[in-house]
């Protein structure tokens, strides 16, 4: 597989032009991080694509299943001013969008940052940044399940995982793919609606009740709303709390 299929005929303006491809990476955030303090310079919207990941990694240190070809691995990376708040809805917005509008999937937001069809996983996110050439950059790295059958995940989440395959009943290529997503990608982050309102329409979290772990303790929580910058908004018990970071909290995805 060669590069060329993923950057040719882009409909974006910025996003994706400068593209790597490697069959085999621990993963994508850890090598363009390594590239960036080497000293290599990388343009705003470079993208790093694996085709395989030994070490893939999720939000908070868990593991993401990506040892494989059966789906969509890479990393994007932005930098300041960034042109969004709420930055890390940005990947899972994009592909709700994307699922919703190309593929007919009714994919949700689940925040921050996974990507949900019903109660199960496609998709999750793994925002980092470092200090490059004297200024911030942004590496967003998310992995979509594509091709999957069910008996592709480990039995620990196999009631809780899913794919395109799945959930399309249809095997979509991969680069056709990718450019749905990187279109989405750039159109949602270059344009002037808010992340938060784009939140509130590919969530199905809100008005809802909710279950979560929240410091090892089993909460009910009613969700309120969310912030311009990103914060959820719940009750609980009659008492309104903001949650900020998914740190300390394990939200339960039946809801």
């Amino acid at each position: 597989m060669k590069v060329n299929i993923f950057t040719e005929n882009l409909n974006t303006k910025i996003y994706g032009h400068n593209t790597l491809l490697f069959e085999s990476l621990e993963s994508t955030n850890k090598k363009m991080i390594d590239d960036l303090n080497k000293g290599i310079k990388l343009e705003e919207g470079s993208v790093y694509i694996a085709l395989v990941q030994t070490s893939g990694k999720g939000s908070y240190g868990n593991k993401w299943e990506s040892n494989n070809n059966l789906g969509l691995w890479f990393s994007i990376l932005v930098y300041p001013p960034y042109k969004k708040e709420a930055l890390s809805f940005l990947p899972g917005i994009a592909l709700s969008r994307c699922l919703r509008e190309k593929y007919n999937v009714d994919a949700h937001v689940k925040w921050p940052n996974d990507v949900l069809v019903g109660n199960k996983k496609i998709s999750g996110t793994l925002i980092q940044v470092i200090a490059a050439e004297n200024k911030n950059a942004c590496i967003i790295g998310t992995g979509v399940n594509l091709y999957q059958t069910k008996e592709d995940f480990d039995l620990s989440i196999r009631d809780k995982a899913t794919s395109l395959y799945i959930e399309a009943n249809k095997k979509i290529e991969l680069e056709s793919f990718y450019k749905d997503l990187i279109y989405y990608f750039e159109d949602i982050y270059t344009g002037e609606k808010k992340l938060s309102l784009y939140f509130r329409e590919y969530s199905k979290m809100i008005g809802r009740t909710i279950k979560a772990k929240k410091d090892n303790a089993e909460v009910y929580a009613e969700v309120k709303g969310i912030t311009e910058e990103g914060y959820l908004q719940v009750e609980i018990n009659g008492n309104l709390e903001t949650w900020i970071s998914r740190a300390s909290l394990d939200i339960d995805t039946n809801y």
